[in-house]
């Protein structure tokens, strides 16, 4: 029956007691409803029930066979019998909803305890979907997160159904904190959207780190509040193991990392197992070192950040460009394993060199980046390759970005050599440097751009830019200086010591220039 629909309808739309002493069928008012019989009755009487706001409750009629049966004694008799029963409805409501109160307050405080008991994410997403299911008259509960590229994507839901694409979140904020546009809900179950859907966000803190979606089947006053408890719980308990699992994540990375390093092929083996990592699929090793002696300048208010969000920083632009990458971070160092996924070594490279690595005051890097790597075996050598380029590819470069390994070119001889004894080439050149130091010459430098050029002098002059003639007594005074004799010596070995002492050379002063 309609709101104003027959004299029932009629007296609640206008609050008006009607009262028909003979032949109710003809009135206006009176609509036939068979289930009543009311061809029966020829007396009618109806009143409101009003309740204590002034509202109308309900409306009490009665139908008598024979006409003239009501008196204005009933209709008075039924008016009061309204107020009595009205306050009699109100108190058995009030009663009622409180009753259901503490029936939500209990279900949602046991909801709150399993939720905070659960010992994994998938634990927290089971509880919350079962729990919103028994405590709402709804249809659907699913729960979407965000993912590292700051997408949506389904993780849970209540009949379970195939995973929806990812969609931006951008689509379901209102701009507030903690609202959510219902109209975005095409965003969240397609064409098929529910009579009532409800949105609720995940926020821990200032992030919003998913959605509670539900569809239900009927609004309760309740809804709002009870899905904003078991969100915020969910969203805590969420947050919380979404943390242990990346610390547990990080230390599983990182004795992958240093398993690989090692060249320890049974752990490593199984590692990488656990973290779903081809070995023999191509890779590319990547190691990030500050770039040495880098600071602010002086009276600059600027000063260096942790290393950490430098590093964190890094791993975003990294992580957003080469996806199912993995990162190792130390104390002073990150390292980076690069899936190739078709892609050549200059591919990586150049999207390397593309990205940003002076971000400021103090903060230049240096990027070390190996040949491609293949087979368990092969991943040491890598670790090594990218660490060598990321250091004396930062001396050589004397700014931040990326070095390959194969571009040290005669310096991945040296490496190492000059941890060693000095030989008598060493010892000499080391007179050169200290000279060069004193006097501000280059004589070590046009000593090696000559040996560069197999001792041709027209060569070498045009690539330092120098006469020949200057170029012929530079190199006389390289060898009163040194006590060499460039005609005899052998020009192999000395050609490497000049390359062991530059490298040297660049390490001290760049470690001089961090100090300061």
């Amino acid at each position: 029956m309609a709101w104003g629909e027959g004299l029932v309808g009629w007296v609640a739309g206008s609050r008006r007691s009607a009262f028909i002493k003979e032949r109710a069928l003809e009135d206006p008012r009176v609509k036939y409803f068979p289930e009543f019989d009311e061809e029966r009755y020829q007396s009618l009487v109806s009143v409101p029930v009003f309740g204590r706001a002034g509202e109308v409750m309900g409306v009490i009629s009665l139908h008598a066979e024979a006409p003239h049966e009501f008196a204005q004694d009933d209709l008075d008799f039924l008016e009061h019998t309204a107020r009595l029963l009205a306050g009699a409805i109100e108190n058995a409501r009030l009663y009622e909803d409180a009753a259901a109160r503490v029936a939500e307050l209990r279900d949602l405080s046991e909801l709150s305890q399993r939720i905070a008991s659960s010992g994994s994410q998938e634990q927290v997403l089971e509880a919350v979907l079962k729990g919103v299911n028994v405590m709402l008259p709804g249809d659907r509960v699913e729960i979407f997160l965000r993912r590292s590229d700051d997408r949506l994507v389904l993780r849970a839901a209540l009949p379970a159904r195939s995973s929806p694409e990812p969609f931006d979140p951008r689509d379901l904020w209102t701009g507030t904190a903690d609202g959510l546009d219902v109209n975005a809900a095409p965003a969240v179950w397609g064409a098929d959207i529910p009579a009532i859907p409800v949105l609720v966000p995940l926020v821990v803190g200032e992030e919003r780190i998913g959605v509670l979606a539900v569809a239900l089947r009927e609004r309760t006053p309740a809804v709002e509040t009870v899905l904003s408890a078991v969100a915020s719980h969910a969203a805590v308990a969420l947050r919380q193991h979404q943390v242990i699992e990346w610390l547990r994540e990080e230390n599983l990375v990182k004795d992958f990392f240093q398993a690989l390093a090692a060249n320890a092929s049974p752990g490593a083996a199984e590692l990488a197992e656990r973290l779903r990592v081809d070995l023999d699929a191509s890779h590319v090793v990547l190691h990030l070192v500050p770039l040495g002696g880098t600071r602010a300048r002086p009276g600059s208010a600027t000063r260096r950040r942790p290393w950490r969000t430098v590093a964190g920083q890094a791993e975003a632009r990294l992580s957003a460009r080469f996806r199912r990458s993995l990162f190792d971070h130390q104390e002073r160092t990150l390292r980076a394993l690069v899936p190739l996924a078709g892609e050549t070594l200059d591919d990586v490279t150049q999207a390397i060199r593309a990205m940003t690595w002076d971000a400021g005051e103090g903060e230049h890097l240096a990027v070390g980046v190996s040949n491609p790597v293949r087979g368990i075996a092969s991943f040491a050598q890598g670790f090594i390759e990218a660490a060598a380029a990321a250091e004396v590819g930062g001396l050589i470069r004397g700014g931040p970005g990326a070095t390959t390994y194969d571009e040290l070119g005669p310096y991945r001889y040296v490496l190492g050599s000059e941890a060693g004894g000095r030989d008598r080439f060493q010892q000499a050149l080391m007179e050169v440097r200290d000279y060069d130091t004193r006097r501000g010459t280059q004589l070590l430098d046009t000593l090696e751009g000559y040996l560069d050029h197999r001792g041709n002098v027209v060569a070498t002059s045009r690539a330092l830019y120098i006469h020949p003639n200057t170029l012929r007594q530079r190199l006389d005074r390289i060898q009163r200086v040194s006590g060499l004799d460039l005609e005899r010596e052998d020009w192999l070995s000395l050609a490497v010591a000049v390359k062991v002492v530059k490298l040297q050379n660049m390490r001290e002063t760049a470690q001089a220039e961090g100090r300061e």
